[in-house]
């Protein structure tokens, strides 16, 4: 009954990037793949009202078709990156396609490392009526190439 009045939350963890990680090119925005397939997802604690998934595989947005106005949703990553060379900045955000509109969550010079590189964030948002058709996208850019490998997506949805 907590997670119907207050809200809940799903873990994505993926499986495809851990063999085959997403390539990065230098000053491209890339999307953040999830398959849902590792074996650590957890769907059993999103709200009741929530039918569907959070996290849209097929096209790799955060779903917000059933989330109402007025809630929050606080979205944590976690993905390594590997740059093939050093001295690279790198960002992420969130951002929404359909608006055109992005919140930042990561910015961070890599400096004379060229190894991999752990990051777990956390960024949150409110919904209303001009996002409700924009799902959002998780999106990387670094100013060189390399790869960048998903561990996972905590999607959690607030009601006050």
């Amino acid at each position: 009954a907590l997670y119907d009045t207050l809200g809940g939350f799903a873990f994505y963890e993926d499986a495809t990037t851990e063999t085959t990680p997403i390539q990065v090119s230098a000053d491209t925005w890339v999307d953040l793949t999830n398959d849902k397939a590792g074996s650590g997802t957890l769907t059993t604690y999103k709200p009741s009202y929530i039918t569907g998934d959070l996290w849209d595989s097929a096209t790799n947005t955060i779903d917000l078709d059933e989330i109402t106005n007025g809630k929050v949703v606080v979205v944590r990553t976690d993905f390594e990156y590997t740059a093939d060379s050093s001295n690279q900045h790198v960002d992420a955000r969130l951002y929404f396609p359909d608006i055109s509109k992005e919140l930042h969550f990561l910015h961070a010079d890599l400096g004379s490392e060229h190894g991999a590189h752990h990051y777990v964030n956390t960024m949150q948002f409110y919904v209303d009526s001009n996002i409700q058709t924009s799902d959002v996208k998780i999106q990387f850019q670094s100013s060189g190439s390399g790869d960048l490998k998903v561990n996972g997506f905590m999607i959690t949805i607030l009601s006050f």
